[in-house]
C-alpha cells in the first residue's frame, strides 16, 4: 500500500519472517533480530499513520495530502509531527517478527493543520474551516494503526535518527527471502524493475504537486503545453536508488528512489524558459520555491510484483495470494466546467476529473474478491483501521496527463493492486493473532 506517503519515500517495514533457528541458539544474535524487527515494526507504524493523515477528506475533491504539497515547511512539519506520535509497547511473536500500535487523537491532528495553515499556506483552495471538516468525516476521536516487521538489516529510509541504533559491530546479511525463490531469479528481477518504474511514477506526481503560486501548481504549469508535458518526464531521469527491499511474506518488491532538488528546478526552469508562453508562472516563482525546500533531495517508494506467469507458478507451489495482486488498476474519469477552455476552467475541469476517476478507482477496488466469500468492501466495511489504511493509497493513486476536449477533460489514475493486498494480507495475519 505506503500507498505509498507516497507520500515520503520510505520503504515499507511491513513483513513478517521466520527467525532462524541459529538465531534463537545465539542470544547476542537474537536481541539483534528483535531489535531489527522493532525497528521494522515502528517504521511501519509511522509510514501507516503519515498515509492516513495523508488521506483525510478536506472537502469533496481535496485531501490533507493536497495541503501538504503546498509547501515544503507544510510537509515537514507534519512529517515531524508524525514521527513525534508516541508508540505502544511493541509485542513479539516466537517467529520473530514484532507488532506496535501508534496512534493520535484527531483533535490533536486538527489543531496542528490548521497552525500550519495560518503560518504557512498562500493559496485560495484549502480554508482553515476545512480542518474542522476532519472530525465530521472520521467520526472517530484516535486515528489507530498497527505496524508491523521482522529482523531485516535495512532501515527504512527516512527513519535512521527517529528509531533506536543497532548494537554495534552488527553486520547485515542480505537473502532472499525463501517465497522468492519459487518463482527464480528472473521473476524477482522483474518485480524490482516495476517497483523502480512506479517509483518514478510517484516521484513524477509528488513534483507536479509542488505548488509554484498562489494559484498554480507544477501540474498545471506542465499541462500548459504539449512540448512542456512532452519534456516533463525528464524531470526525474538519473534518479538514483536509495534502497529496494523483497517482502518476506508475499511476492512485493519495494524500491525507493530519489532526485536532487536541484535537478528538478533547473529542469523547470529549462522547460519555462523554452517553451513557456502564459502568465501565471515566472521564472523568479520556480526559483522562489527551489529556495523554500530545505530537503536537497526528494524520494518517493514504488512497488512491484512479478509478471502473471511467475504468480502463477507460485500459485501452484503453495502461496496464498489472490489473481489480481499482479495487475495495474486504472480507471478514468471526466469532468468539465463552464469556464472553458479558459485555464482556470481547464484547472476545475481536470480536478473533477481527476475526483471521478478516483471514485471509479475506489469501486474497482472495493470490488475485488479476497475468497470465494469476502470482497475487499466486506473486509474493510468491518475494520476502520483497515478502511483508513485502503482510502489512504486510493487518494494516493498516481494521476496521469489530461486530455482536453472543447467542453471536456478526462484524466486517468493508476495504482497496483499489490498495494491494496499488502494492507489486506497484513491486516489478516493481525486479525488472526488477535483471535
Amino acid at each position: 500500500m505506503v500507498r505509498r506517503i507516497g507520500l515520503w519515500g520510505i520503504v515499507a517495514g511491513c513483513t513478517l519472517g521466520l527467525a532462524s533457528t541459529a538465531f534463537a541458539q545465539d542470544p547476542a544474535k537474537a536481541a539483534q533480530n528483535k531489535l531489527l524487527a522493532k525497528r521494522a515494526a515502528e517504521a511501519d507504524c509511522f509510514r501507516k499513520l503519515a498515509e492516513t493523515v495523508y488521506g483525510l477528506e478536506l472537502s469533496s475533491d481535496t485531501y490533507v495530502r493536497d495541503f501538504v504539497t503546498e509547501s515544503d515547511e507544510i510537509r515537514t512539519s507534519v512529517d515531524e509531527f508524525v514521527k513525534g506520535v508516541r508508540l505502544g509497547t511493541p509485542l513479539y511473536y516466537d517467529d520473530g517478527s514484532c507488532e506496535v500500535v501508534g496512534e493520535v487523537t484527531v483533535a490533536k491532528l486538527v489543531t496542528h493543520l490548521k497552525e500550519l495553515h495560518t503560518r504557512h499556506y498562500d493559496g485560495d483552495d484549502i480554508h482553515a474551516t476545512d480542518f474542522e471538516k476532519i472530525t465530521q468525516k472520521v467520526k472517530r476521536d484516535v486515528i489507530k494503526v498497527t505496524g508491523m516487521g521482522a529482523p531485516r538489516p535495512e532501515v527504512p529510509a527516512g527513519f535512521e535518527d527517529a528509531i533506536d541504533g543497532l548494537p554495534d559491530g552488527y553486520t547485515p546479511s542480505p537473502s532472499v527471502p525463501p517465497i522468492w525463490k519459487t518463482v527464480g531469479p528472473q521473476a524477482r528481477l522483474m518485480a524490482i524493475r516495476a517497483a523502480e518504474v512506479d517509483a518514478m511514477r510517484r516521484l513524477l506526481e509528488r513534483i507536479k504537486g509542488l505548488r509554484l503560486n498562489s494559484n498554480t501548481l507544477v501540474r498545471d504549469f506542465v499541462t500548459e503545453s504539449d512540448e512542456i508535458r512532452t519534456h516533463s518526464r525528464g524531470i526525474v531521469i538519473g534518479a538514483s536508488q536509495v534502497s529496494r527491499y523483497l517482502h518476506n511474506d508475499e511476492l512485493i518488491a519495494e524500491v525507493t528512489m530519489e532526485v536532487a532538488v536541484e535537478k528538478v528546478f533547473t529542469k523547470l526552469k529549462e522547460l519555462h524558459s523554452a517553451h513557456y508562453d502564459g502568465d501565471d508562472v515566472s521564472t523568479t516563482d520556480i526559483v522562489k520555491v527551489q529556495k523554500s525546500i530545505r530537503r536537497k533531495m526528494i524520494r518517493e517508494t514504488g512497488m512491484g510484483v512479478p509478471p502473471s506467469k511467475f504468480l502463477q507458478k507460485a500459485k501452484s507451489a503453495g502461496v496464498n495470494m489472490p489473481d489480481w495482486m499482479g495487475r495495474v488498476i486504472s480507471a478514468t474519469g471526466s469532468g468539465t466546467d463552464p469556464a472553458l477552455p479558459s485555464a482556470q476552467g481547464k484547472l476545475k475541469a481536470a480536478r473533477a476529473a481527476e475526483q471521478d476517476a478516483k471514485r471509479r478507482l475506489a469501486e474497482q477496488i472495493y470490488g475485488l474478491t479476497i475468497d470465494s466469500s469476502t470482497t475487499v468492501q466486506d473486509f474493510v466495511t468491518e475494520h476502520d483501521e483497515i478502511a483508513s489504511q485502503v482510502r489512504a493509497v486510493l487518494t494516493g493513486a498516481v494521476v496521469g496527463d489530461p486530455t482536453y476536449n472543447d467542453d471536456m477533460v478526462t484524466i486517468q489514475v493508476t495504482m497496483p493492486a499489490a498495494e491494496v493486498w499488502a494492507i489486506v494480507n497484513q491486516y489478516s495475519i493481525v486479525l488472526q493473532r488477535r483471535g
